[in-house]
Formats: structure tokens, C-alpha cells, sequence
């Protein structure tokens, strides 16, 4: 379990160093889950998808496109 609490304080960790960066920290996220939890493996891949599709494209990939000219 200390793997996991080490874990969780780099992600906290993380979270704040993309704030500082201008990125949502909601970009980020940890879970736990066992081998046996496929069906909850996929709600939250399916969770996080639209979480991620709400926040809309990344203010990093946006920046690169504006520079390469493929707006």
C-alpha cells in the first residue's frame, strides 16, 4: 500500500504543476483498482473520455497547432 500512497502524492504533485502551467488539473487523475474490476476499469475510462472531451483540446496541443499553421 505504501506504493499507492507514494503514488497518489506524486498525481496531488502533478495536479498542482499543470495548474501553475495553465492546465486543468482535472487532465489528471489516479485510481486503484484491483485485476478483478474490468467492469469498473471501463466506466471510468468511459467517465474520464468525457470528462476530458468537456475540458476540450489541450491547451498545449492548441498552442502546438497554432505554431505549426494546422488550425
Amino acid at each position: 500500500m505504501e506504493g499507492n500512497t507514494n503514488a497518489r502524492k506524486r498525481i496531488d504533485y502533478l495536479k498542482t504543476l499543470v495548474k501553475r502551467v495553465g492546465i486543468d488539473p482535472a487532465r489528471v487523475e489516479m485510481y486503484n483498482l484491483s485485476a478483478a474490476m474490468g467492469p469498473r476499469w471501463a466506466e471510468i475510462c468511459t467517465e474520464f473520455t468525457e470528462r476530458i472531451k468537456k475540458l476540450g483540446p489541450s491547451p498545449i496541443w492548441l498552442v502546438d497547432h497554432k505554431r505549426s499553421g494546422k488550425e
